[in-house]
């Protein structure tokens, strides 16, 4: 049985499962947390090896804002370009 070929248009914003926070690193400075998983498929989109992790910063709040925004940028070109 062969998998069908995943394209641009499959995937709608609500088909992402996201989880956005923040942790305090090492120096005590916050990062932002990011969880993308592309419901359909199951296919975890972030975190990947060697990604980019939003921060640090002074606040918990602007962590947790920095990793939303993050959130919907990568959500926006797996869309237009689906991962496979």
């Amino acid at each position: 049985m062969q998998k069908s070929a995943i394209s641009a248009g499959d995937f709608r914003r609500e088909d992402y499962d996201v989880v956005c926070g923040q942790k305090v690193n090492a120096l005590g400075r916050y990062i932002g947390y990011l969880r993308i998983r592309r419901i359909p498929d199951g296919r975890i989109i972030y975190p990947f090896d060697g990604c980019q992790v939003p921060g640090p910063f002074a606040t918990g709040d602007e962590a947790r804002r920095a990793a939303c925004e993050m959130a919907e940028e990568l959500i926006r070109l797996d869309i237009a370009s689906p991962e496979t």
